[in-house]
């Protein structure tokens, strides 16, 4: 074997492993910049870490099911090669707001019990912690299948003569912003709505926190409708989050969780 070969397949190991690492709790798309200018390019990086700081991973196709650009027009594939940093990019054909979506395909993973507990408070997922407790599973492993749902929102230029951002994708978790960020200011308020397979997601923690200061995050549950209100009270990069997990029955995995995130940028 070629010895490119070789050092390709340590590389795909490699960020596998980190991929799967249960202790990198956040998956989102940034966009270099999020401000842009039509016809000029924007790339598109995927990361994954804690609170904006993480590894970036590389354009793998048989890792995810979507990697979309969307338009109220439709979608279309983002374009990037195989193993490209960052993993895609596109041009704005127009002035307005762009939506990027990116879908994981399914991954497991296989945790030790005190670093699966510890994730499951610091996700605020009750209802998986209530019945390791009820079924007295605190100290066994957890057995988990995940896929992540990340968008990112892009403006470009100063009008909105497009405008995608509170499009829903059709993930089975997401976040679908209900104005759009880029038309707000430092310290408005912006409302968010979570759907699990297109429904209200209700009683799901939602965090949100801006890349400048990352431990100053917001943390709220989605109400009823799957509502959620953040204060964008830092101008930069903006990250908002959810996990929701499910029991799973008859499977390798004990849990189906799904990881949704949104970023944007505020002025």
């Amino acid at each position: 074997m070629k010895k490119s070969h070789l050092k390709f397949r340590f590389l795909v190991t490699s960020l596998l492993l980190i991929f799967a690492d249960s202790n990198a709790h956040d998956f989102w798309l940034e966009a270099h910049p999020f401000y842009t200018e039509r016809g000029d390019t924007v790339d598109l990086s995927l990361h994954v870490g804690n609170h904006f700081v993480g590894d970036s991973l590389p354009n793998i196709a048989s890792w995810y099911t979507d990697f979309s650009l969307y338009q109220a027009t439709g979608k279309s594939d983002i374009p990037g090669e195989m193993g490209r940093d960052p993993a895609g990019y596109f041009s704005a054909q127009q002035q307005g707001t762009y939506s990027v979506g990116y879908q994981s395909v399914s991954q497991y993973s296989e945790i030790d019990p005190d670093t699966f507990n510890k994730y499951l408070r610091e996700e605020g997922l009750n209802n998986a912690l209530r019945y390791r407790q009820q079924h007295q599973q605190q100290n066994s492993h957890g057995k988990e299948r995940y896929i992540r749902h990340a968008k990112a929102l892009i403006q470009a230029g100063s009008t909105f003569t497009h405008d995608s951002s509170m499009l829903e994708l059709g993930y089975e978790l997401e976040l679908v912003a209900q104005q759009n960020p880029y038309r707000k200011s430092v310290n408005d308020e912006l409302p968010v709505r979570l759907l699990y397979q297109g429904q209200a997601a209700a009683d799901v923690q939602v965090v949100a926190f801006s890349k400048h200061s990352p431990e100053q995050a917001q943390v709220r549950r989605s109400d009823d409708k799957g509502m959620v209100s953040f204060k964008l009270d830092q101008p930069g990069p903006w990250l908002i989050k959810a996990v929701k997990i499910i029991r799973l029955q008859q499977d390798q995995a004990d849990w189906q969780s799904h990881w949704a995130s949104l970023t944007f940028a505020v002025k």
